[in-house]
């Protein structure tokens, strides 16, 4: 299936949200993710499915001023 990874289209084998963070290689601390417009606490990634098209949003946070 496709995906929406940040705005770019990707291919991907993973069911859940949390099987495509780690395919992808995201390093999960001090990130927050949401599916659509809903943002999914990390204890749901793993029970969160992906469906074709589905659009994924990763923010990691940062310091500064």
């Amino acid at each position: 299936m496709e995906v929406f990874l940040n705005g770019t289209k990707i291919p991907t084998e993973a069911a859940t949200l949390s099987q495509l963070i780690e395919q992808q290689r995201i390093p999960v601390a001090g990130i927050a993710v949401a599916l659509g417009s809903r943002v999914v606490r990390r204890e749901q990634w793993e029970t969160t499915p992906l469906e074709e098209g589905c659009e994924i949003t990763v923010i990691r946070a940062t310091q500064g001023g």
